[in-house]
């Protein structure tokens, strides 16, 4: 169909009252059918491991004499050189290192950025809000208060969907286990005091997300049951209205603010029954197992189904937690010992790590794969979503926060574009003339998408507080 007549056809479909349900689904058509890249919805998915993400299993082969040095301590990864000066080359001629050979299919969407320091941040076993937020708080076991909103907090609220930020995790807080619930890992916030929850069950996020969609007579049942329910709720909360004044009445009016989201965001995703159960995850095995890798798996399905779908545009997926043991990947310890250079049968500690560091690309190029596959305004999918992997404890188990490295994967339409052949970016070291830090890399994402501001977070206060203002200018076009 041509874009006039797919526009035809919205226009149309607009005009027969069908807006209010389809709105988020026909906008998105509408850009499409024009190729009016600007206005493309621009997505995030975030995947935050624990225990760190080692700076030196990023740099390509050709450039570890140069870029890399042998570890203070035997049996601990070995270490990225501080530069002197900004790195900024491409991959095209570079061979990726094992941890990223995932990747190589989309080299031309990757950029590995490291040289960012997070010193306002604690270091430890995880920074907690600090990681996606830019300040102190909490301590090894608890995350303590969330000060301001994270960035993929602020992301979702500039990004509006059905809903708004999506968090998918194996665990709770970074010390836990493999959790079957709601929970608050502290690690994302949209707002002062206002955590983000996560779903751990990937069954029960499948529901959540993607229940509208499924099938026999049983779920139908369950969700008109659903649609029912609050139908009666809302009428029933107008009827008392009317019967009592003063503070109970304006208790009742939060009431019904409440319910009537709900109800609205149930009759949106009625309307978009078709667009969710076309892209809707396969439901097998992996999404009721108890064993890690499948929980993954199934997970970073939900994830770039929910991108997919249009169901929203920021996703946060934890994968791991210090309290998991990845027995999918023939690894007999937890992250934990992991991090403290216990050894497991048939391997060392660090080439345990980097087999779950590859386990966990692996899953980001399945879902860099199912974004290209879609196409989107003069390109795809993954030209306008970008995929930010990151540790919340930067660079190693018991991160200093001096170093904190970021895998890129994607685009955002014409705002943020790596160089043909994949780039190679790192700023100079700690201290130094030109050094930046993790809060100039998320003023870069939210200046991406129309949100200009100077300063992220709280300054790190023993450096130059110009060093910490603004974007990466290198990374925007």
């Amino acid at each position: 169909m041509s874009s006039r007549s797919r526009r035809q056809v919205i226009k149309t479909a607009l005009g027969a009252g069908l807006s209010r349900l389809l709105l988020p689904f026909v906008q998105q058509i509408q850009r499409q059918a024009a190729a009016d890249t600007p206005q493309i919805p621009q997505r995030f998915l975030f995947v935050v491991k624990c225990s760190g993400l080692t700076p030196a299993e990023l740099v390509p082969l050709e450039q570890l004499p140069s870029r890399v040095q042998p570890a203070a301590e035997a049996g601990w990864p070995e270490e990225l050189r501080a530069s002197d000066n900004l790195l900024d080359f491409s991959l095209a001629e570079q061979t990726l290192p094992p941890s990223l050979e995932p990747l190589a299919p989309f080299r031309n969407y990757l950029t590995v950025l490291q040289g960012l320091s997070g010193k306002m941040c604690r270091g430890g076993h995880s920074a907690w809000y600090g990681a996606l937020g830019c300040y102190h708080t909490g301590n090894e076991g608890n995350p303590g208060r969330a000060a301001t909103a994270t960035v993929d907090g602020m992301l979702a609220n500039m990004l509006p969907a059905i809903f708004p930020h999506v968090g998918l995790t194996l665990g709770g807080k970074v010390l836990s286990g493999v959790k079957d619930s709601v929970v608050y890992p502290g690690i994302s916030a949209l707002a002062t005091d206002r955590p983000l929850p996560y779903q751990a069950s990937p069954q029960m996020a499948y529901k959540n997300l993607f229940g509208v969609a499924a099938t026999g007579q049983a779920a139908q049942a369950e969700q008109q049951l659903k649609s029912m329910l609050l139908d009666y709720m809302v009428h029933d909360i107008k009827r008392l209205q009317n019967r009592i004044a003063g503070a109970d009445h304006e208790k009742l009016d939060h009431y019904l603010e409440a319910f009537e989201s709900l109800r609205m965001r149930r009759r949106r995703l009625q309307g978009l029954e078709a667009q969710i159960r076309q892209h809707a995850p396969v439901v097998r095995d992996k999404f009721t197992s108890q064993v890690e890798t499948d929980r993954i798996e199934a997970h970073f399905d939900i994830a770039a189904a929910t991108l997919i779908s249009g169901l929203s545009q920021v996703v946060t997926l934890r994968a791991d937690t210090l309290d998991v043991t990845y027995h999918g990947l023939g690894i007999g310890k937890h992250v934990h010992g992991l991090g403290h250079a216990e050894a497991v049968p048939g391997m060392t500690a660090t080439e345990a790590r980097n087999r779950i560091r590859r386990f966990q690309v692996e899953q980001i190029a399945r879902v860099a794969a199912k974004l290209q596959a879609v196409p989107e305004g003069n390109g795809t999918m993954l030209d306008n979503t970008l995929i930010v992997y990151l540790s919340d404890s930067a660079e190693k188990h018991h991160g200093s926060c001096l170093e904190w490295p970021f895998v890129l994967l994607g685009g955002l339409g014409e705002r943020f574009r790596p160089q043909v052949g994949g780039r190679y970016l790192q700023y100079p070291g700690y201290g130094k003339e030109g050094h930046r830090t993790i809060a100039n890399f998320y003023l870069t994402l939210l200046q991406a998408v129309g949100q200009v501001q100077e300063q992220f977070g709280r300054l790190d206060l023993n450096l130059d507080p110009a060093w910490q203002r603004g974007p990466l200018a290198e990374l925007l076009t």
